[in-house]
């Protein structure tokens, strides 16, 4: 017997609206090293690598998924290998933390190339969240 609930699309996509809203006008800050156990853990001896600036509004809802809308490329800060991501709001309140990965791997968020170096620039390419 399962305990997963099956939700609506409406209950799906009015959640989904929600989390857009909180990232309205906020930011993908991409780091490197071990993902903290949740997104209310501090981070530590991570690398913030490359910050990027989400789009006000930030993207799209549709059927409980969201799609970031156009992601200005963002120059890379320090040289290294993105792991993960913290997303945060306009305000920089983490809202979730997301895997990172190249175009094709499945992560949350996929940008052009995960080894990262100092003056270069990163691309999103992807970023999707779907409500469960």
């Amino acid at each position: 017997m399962s305990n997963l609930m099956g939700f609506t699309t409406a209950r799906k996509t009015s959640r989904a609206e929600l989390v857009a809203s909180w990232l309205d006008g906020g930011e993908v800050r991409i780091y490197d090293g071990t993902r903290p156990a949740n997104a209310d853990t501090a981070i530590s001896t991570q690398t913030l690598l490359v910050t990027l600036a989400l789009p006000n509004p930030s993207g799209t809802v549709t059927s409980g998924v969201w799609t970031a809308g156009e992601i200005d490329v963002a120059m890379i800060a320090e040289t290294g290998t993105a792991a993960w991501a913290r997303i945060v709001t306009s305000g920089g309140v983490t809202v979730f933390d997301a895997d990172v990965g190249v175009v094709g791997s499945g992560a949350l968020i996929e940008i052009d190339n995960i080894s990262l170096v100092t003056g270069g620039y990163c691309t999103v390419v992807s970023f999707t969240l779907t409500e469960r």
